[in-house]
């Protein structure tokens, strides 16, 4: 499967369904709700991250906006689902709770300079 990007079209995933996988990941993450947020993370805290959450079975996915932000990681735990765009130190972390409970759980963990 491929997307088209700023850099012409380039691959997403080997699979379709890996590819709705992760569509439906991204529209449950950044759906219109106040249970959303996002920080820079710097790489001090990728333990925690990496301790606290299990990665979700998908292969690293391009960054389809920009090459620099690739690859993209999805990690979850209960209640709890998060999106680690780029490896390098302040990596971006975008973050979904199903609650408010959930959502500060995962602000507490990962301490940092959250936007929302």
């Amino acid at each position: 499967m491929v997307v088209e990007s700023h850099q012409g079209w380039i691959p997403l995933l080997d699979r379709m369904s890996l590819a709705w996988v992760e569509l439906v990941l991204s529209e449950s993450l950044f759906g219109a709700d106040s249970l959303y947020d996002a920080c820079e993370l710097p790489d001090t805290l990728v333990p925690n991250l990496q301790g606290s959450y299990s990665r979700v079975g998908l292969p690293d996915c391009p960054m389809w906006a920009s090459e620099e932000d690739s690859p993209i990681r999805w990690y979850a735990a209960p209640g709890r689902l998060l999106r680690r765009d780029r490896l390098q130190d302040h990596s971006w972390i975008h973050a979904h709770g199903h609650t408010v409970a959930d959502l500060e759980v995962i602000r507490a963990g990962l301490p940092g300079s959250w936007v929302g």
